[in-house]
């Protein structure tokens, strides 16, 4: 069993104790008993601002907003293996949490690069797929790596997800896909750290040379 370096969860429910976060909490308790340190991000107690759409990042190199984005979020995507999403369904859709964060990630285009993604929502029926379908999209624009169809799970009142024989289930399922996907790919992640695939003449890296993954405005 392999220890990595970080698995690192999202949690974009305003709410705190709730459902959405104690579904995620399955999915990080399954990847520590594989060996994983793991870390939560609770982007309620996270003081920052929405993207402005400056581009100060294109030359900068790293967002040019100083807060709890660039101090606290950023170093530990980058230094994760893993990173699962996880948002409570509002509208058909993510919470405004999730979505400002998937936003900023904009200036680390080219540097979440083959990390493992995983995708958990909690609602009461209507919108999950359309949620989930939001996290994924966020993740493959960044090249991550997916191998699960990602977790629903449905509750209203604290602790009712809890009750969810199979989000339960999936939610282990989910922490065993990542877990073996990350073992998977360690050595594609580490050749990339070390600067291995860097070549100019290696065509895996050249929307990342550009600046672009073809990110639209």
């Amino acid at each position: 069993m392999v220890t990595y370096v970080l698995a690192v969860g999202v949690c974009g429910s305003p709410r705190a104790g709730g459902n959405t976060e104690a579904l995620l909490n399955v999915v990080l308790e399954g990847l520590r008993r594989h060996g994983f340190e793991t870390r939560s991000l609770l982007l309620r107690d996270l003081r920052f601002s929405p993207c402005t759409g400056c581009r100060g990042c294109v030359g900068k190199g790293s967002c040019i907003i100083s807060d709890d984005f660039t101090r606290v979020a950023t170093p530990a995507l980058l230094s994760a293996d893993v990173v699962v999403v996880a948002s409570p369904v509002y509208f058909n859709n993510v919470s405004a949490l999730t979505k400002a964060f998937i936003d900023r990630t904009w200036c680390l285009r080219g540097r979440l690069r083959f990390k493992v993604g995983g995708a958990v929502v909690v609602g009461r029926g209507y919108g999950a797929e359309l949620a989930i379908t939001a996290i994924h999209a966020f993740m493959l624009k960044h090249e991550m790596i997916l191998a699960h169809r990602g977790v629903h799970g449905e509750g209203y009142e604290a602790g009712e997800v809890l009750r969810n024989g199979r989000a339960l289930r999936d939610a282990r399922r989910l922490a065993e896909v990542l877990a073996r996907v990350a073992e998977a790919t360690a050595a594609l992640r580490g050749a990339l750290s070390c600067g291995a695939l860097n070549s100019p003449a290696n065509p895996m890296l050249k929307g990342a040379q550009d600046g672009g993954l073809d990110y639209e405005d």
